[in-house]
């Protein structure tokens, strides 16, 4: 029953802290995240101080034992840290000479009992040759006696000047470590919630330690650095063990046994339990007893063995993961891994085991070319551990060395070249001047084999050897390249917007082994499925265009990359819709497709069949491809855009002509013939048809109705209007009204009824009779009609407000009777505003003028004499305004 109650309460409590969890809010959630950052970035921050401070020291230490030799001492005998024997090899002359022989024990340095290699190592760290050494020892047979040595400089390395021999030294053990950390660095700080990272941070710190020990140090930093130095030889392993299981997924080996990978951990951390305190009583403690160092020196073994077989072990995890793992991407990681590893290491081995075996030990200056090279290589290592666990999708090998061969065959790789080969040809040929040596035949041949080689790539051979390499090692994604290249210069030939859209989407599908792509086009607000392939291409999936990815594509105009599990800062701001829009297209690359001022489209791109990332190259082509693309839309869109308005336009210009045909029946076909009388009329509308009117209408008795209006505004409205004047004209005319301010009424009335609120017309009706020559008129705030009787004018000024705009106003009948030769003019303001080009008027004296000019001809010589008149004042200028003409011409003589 207890047993009961406890695993009910365990079982409780596990999911009071499930709940716990889930209740937690996101912001709480965030927060936690927060301070798991941060503290992960301190703890970072505290190992590059640590890391960093050791190699500085370093390499100061260097600098010391190389630029300052002179005053540095010789190490004058070697011994035993825990039986503290001297031994027999390390027996240097000064220590012969002051009575030291192999076997001997220390017992004392300058007075003071042994302590330990701290001590040792600081005598000789802050003596200078000169100084004598004081040392206390027993011979094999226990007699005591004391040697007093004087310490030496170390011996000559040669005719290396001291700062050749720092930068020898500097550029593979310095600058390579440091290399390495800087890679470290920004790894865990970009990532440091990877596990990964961490590994790979322990793993290239490593080489500080191969290449830097506790040097000169002493005192509590000779400690520090020891401890340093101890811990990282010990955890380069077991952490290269642990990134062999877990990147780029956990292996499979281990998930069946995970229990061994600990045993072996455990067995090492055991053995660190022995290790660590026998090197602090070998440094403070004046060495370790017979029993410590039986059991340091069985640690020691299995230490070792334990690093050999992780190393083994990496291996065979490596290699399993490279045929078992589940996806494509860690493969191909793993690929790039191994490759990147045995380019790096390999160069190491050959240049610093295999060679110096071969009697080839690049430490002569002919020679030291091989070190340099072997250290740049080693490069390709770090770099290949950071690229593997940095980037979201990894490259295959192959498309990796295409693009370092790009590179280094680039413009800036090869003028950078250039200058290193013209410091080499200096350096050549001035070196035996400054030397006080005749050049050699070989200096002189070498300087001008390096002066061809310039002279080469000066001529364009990188970029031919660029070609070559494409063609030979990487036709398939040189054809993929010039296949797109093509694609990018054919969309430009298209002006149909579904062919070029088939066309883009096969090709690239074809060219890049991509399975789905989508074509989103703007229409409107809303960007529409137009071309899929693999996808559904309804037009279903949409992005409107205030969706994040369209706000980022338009402003950037670059590739927006989705990688779900690090998402970039669009993606995050996306609403649910949109990742569900997506999500629908399996979206793994987006391309803006740009016209000139807009974004015209998105193309979408889903993965690669061989789940290859996107290269460089690919981006750059397809942006090529996706500019020509959106420039070939908006042409697409303009030339429709042009031939619907052009269809618009003519079918418009036939409407107005259809208009304009049934505006022109609107006006008088024929004149009346009048007794010793004539009339004359015209409009030459300002566009196809306008709002001028003009009207002859018989009535009884042999009178005529002489009608002129202007309609307010131009085109179709002001037609309309004037059709609309018409009618109420000659409905109101059936009725052979004689009070014509009534008629006048009626007419305002009905097109007050007819017209909106803001159109109106000003209008002039009159009734002539022949045989009694009277003119009964009205003039609703129509320009007066001229009347000319020999030198006098007479206007027929308005008595009445315009028609249309008020429901009822008040209009006065005019009379007057014509005499022979009058001459009665009934114009629009077209007339007598007729403009020039410097929008200087005809006016009304001009019209006058020009119709005194031809007073005494018939009525329609008249009309065209003051219409040629007018054109000729205008010179040619737009007509801005209808213009119309009703000419009453009164023959002379008697009647």
């Amino acid at each position: 029953m207890r047993n009961e109650d406890t695993a009910f309460s365990g079982e409780n409590a596990g999911l009071r802290r499930a709940a716990a969890r889930d209740s937690m809010s996101p912001r709480m959630k965030q927060r936690k995240k927060t301070a798991s950052l941060n503290l992960l970035r301190t703890l970072a921050a505290v190992w590059v101080l640590a890391s960093l401070g050791y190699w500085i020291a370093g390499t100061a230490d260097l600098w010391q034992e190389t630029v300052h030799r002179d005053q540095r001492v010789n190490t004058p005998f070697r011994f035993d840290s825990d039986t503290r024997e001297i031994h027999a090899g390390g027996l240097e002359a000064e220590a012969r000479t002051a009575g030291l022989r192999a076997g001997d024990h220390v017992e004392e340095l300058n007075g003071e009992s042994y302590s330990g290699t701290a001590q040792w190592s600081s005598i000789l760290a802050e003596s200078h040759p000169g100084d004598v050494l004081e040392v206390g020892y027993t011979d094999p047979k226990g007699r005591r006696s004391t040697a007093m040595l004087t310490l030496v400089p170390p011996v000559s390395t040669g005719r290396r000047s001291p700062l050749a021999s720092f930068w020898q030294g500097f550029f593979v053990g310095g600058l390579l470590p440091l290399f390495c950390l800087v890679i470290g660095y920004w790894v865990v700080f970009a990532r440091p919630a990877d596990r990964n990272a961490w590994l790979l941070l322990v793993l290239l710190t490593f080489p500080s330690v191969v290449f830097i020990d506790a040097g000169l140090a002493t005192g509590a930093g000779r400690l520090l650095r020891t401890v340093w130095f101890q811990t990282l030889q010990i955890a380069g392993a077991p952490a290269l063990l642990l990134f062999g299981v877990y990147f780029p997924e956990r292996s499979r080996l281990d998930a069946r046994a995970q229990w061994v990978k600990w045993v072996l951990l455990g067995i090492l951390g055991a053995c660190l339990c022995v290790l660590y305190p026998s090197i602090f009583i070998k440094s403070y403690g004046g060495g370790n007893g017979p029993l410590l160092k039986q059991a340091s020196d069985a640690a020691g073994h299995t230490v070792n063995a334990l690093n050999l077989l992780f190393v083994a072990l990496y291996l065979v995890l490596t290699l399993d993961k490279l045929r078992s793992a589940s996806r494509e991407d860690a493969r191909r990681r793993l690929r790039v891994l191994t490759a990147g590893m045995v380019v790096g290491t390999g160069s190491l081995v050959i240049v610093f085991v295999l060679l110096p075996h071969l009697g080839i030990r690049g430490q002569e200056p002919r020679t030291y070319w091989i070190r340099y090279l072997g250290a740049l290589l080693f490069m390709v290592a770090p770099l290949t551990l950071a690229y593997v666990v940095m980037v979201q999708r990894a490259l295959d090998v192959r498309v990796l060395l295409r693009m370092g061969t790009r590179y280094a065959l680039a413009k800036a790789s090869l003028w950078v070249l250039q200058g290193l080969l013209l410091i080499v040809i200096a350096l050549r040929l001035l070196l035996p001047a400054l030397r006080n040596r005749e050049p050699q035949a070989s200096d002189i041949a070498g300087a001008f084999v390096l002066l061809a080689v310039m002279i080469a790539l000066q001529l364009g051979i990188g970029t031919r050897m660029q070609r070559w390499l494409d063609r030979r090692f990487f036709r398939e994604a040189y054809n993929a390249e010039v296949m797109l290249s093509e694609l990018s210069d054919e969309v430009r030939r298209f002006t149909e917007t579904r062919p070029l859209l088939e066309t883009v989407a096969r090709r690239i599908c074809e060219t890049l082994h991509v399975s789905q792509i989508a074509l989103l086009l703007r229409r409107g607000d809303v960007f529409w499925t137009e071309q899929a392939v693999g996808i559904p291409a309804d037009g279903a999936v949409a992005l409107p265009a205030h969706a994040s990815l369209i706000r980022y594509l338009a402003n950037s105009n670059e590739p927006a990359r989705l990688y779900r599990d690090d998402p970039d800062a669009w993606y995050l701001m996306a609403g649910t819709a949109e990742r569900r829009a997506l999500e629908q297209l399996n979206a793994e690359l987006l391309l803006p497709l740009p016209g000139r001022n807009r974004l015209m489209g998105v193309m979408a791109l889903g993965p690669k069949l061989s789940e290859a990332a996107w290269s460089r190259t690919d981006l750059q082509v397809l942006q090529t491809v996706a500019r020509q693309t959106g420039l070939a839309l908006e042409v697409s869109e303009l030339a429709h855009s042009l031939a619907a308005e052009a269809a618009q336009r003519e079918r418009v210009n036939r409407e107005l002509e259809i208009a304009r045909e049934v505006q022109e029946r609107l006006f008088p076909q024929q004149m009346p013939k009048l007794e010793r009388a004539s009339l004359a009329g015209a409009c030459r509308p300002a566009q196809g048809v306008g709002g001028d009117y003009y009207d002859v209408i018989e009535l009884d008795e042999g009178r005529v109705g002489l009608a002129v209006g202007d309609v307010s505004g131009k085109g179709i409205s002001a037609a309309l209007l004037m059709a609309s004047l018409r009618a109420s004209l000659r409905g109101v005319a059936l009725d052979n009204p004689r009070d014509f301010a009534r008629l006048m009424h009626k007419v305002n009335r009905l097109v007050y009824e007819a017209s909106a609120s803001n159109r109106y017309a000003t209008f002039f009706f009159a009734a002539f009779d022949a045989q009694t020559r009277r003119l009964e008129c009205v003039n609703a705030g129509h320009n007066p009609p001229v009347l000319l009787r020999g030198s006098e004018v007479i206007r027929l000024e308005a008595d009445g407000p315009v028609v249309g705009l008020l429901p009822s106003a008040p209009y006065t009948e005019q009379t007057l009777t014509l005499e022979p030769g009058d001459l009665l003019i009934l114009y629009t303001d077209g007339i007598s505003e007729a403009m020039t080009r410097d929008e200087e008027e005809w006016g009304e004296e001009r019209m006058i003028a020009a119709a005194r000019a031809v007073q005494h001809r018939c009525a329609e010589e008249v009309l065209g004499a003051i219409m040629a008149a007018a054109d000729a004042f205008t010179a040619g200028a737009p007509q801005h305004d209808d213009m119309t003409l009703l000419v009453l011409k009164m023959e002379g003589g008697s009647w």
